[in-house]
C-alpha cells in the first residue's frame, strides 16, 4: 500500500506544481476594461479622440518581457510617430523597443470613425 501512495503523491505534486495561473485575456492591470478603469488611459483616449487626425488613432495593449504595456498608435499614412510604451501605472518604458519585441498585441480602443485596417 505504501508503494502505491508514493507514486500517487508524486504525480499529484507534479501536476499542482506545473499548473500556472495565466492572466485572464479580458483583464489588463487587474481590471476588465482598462480604458474605463485606468483614469490615465481613459484620458489618453479622450485626448486622442478630440485631437487632429483622430480617425487614425488607436490604443493597444501588449506584453513586453512578460509585463502588460499600452501604447497610443496611429495608422496615418502620411505621419511619423514613435512607439512609447506605458506600464499599468503610466510609467514610460525607456528601453529601445520595437514592435517585434511585443507579444499578445491587441487594439483595445479606437474612434468610431477609425480608418485603420487591423488584421486578426
Amino acid at each position: 500500500m505504501k508503494k502505491l501512495i508514493n507514486p500517487i503523491f508524486l504525480c499529484c505534486l507534479l501536476i499542482s506544481v506545473s499548473c500556472t495561473e495565466n492572466e485572464d485575456p479580458a483583464m489588463a492591470c487587474g481590471v476588465s476594461d482598462p480604458i474605463e478603469n485606468l483614469p490615465w488611459l481613459k484620458q489618453m483616449a479622450e485626448n486622442a479622440s478630440s485631437g487632429g487626425l483622430s480617425e487614425f488613432a488607436y490604443i493597444a495593449k501588449a506584453k513586453y518581457k512578460g509585463k502588460r504595456v499600452f501604447y497610443l498608435g496611429s495608422c496615418c499614412p502620411n505621419c511619423s510617430w514613435a512607439l512609447i510604451l506605458y506600464d499599468c501605472e503610466r510609467n514610460t518604458l525607456t528601453d529601445e523597443i520595437g514592435f517585434d519585441d511585443l507579444e499578445d498585441t491587441k487594439v483595445i480602443w479606437q474612434t468610431s470613425d477609425n480608418q485603420c485596417a487591423f488584421s486578426g
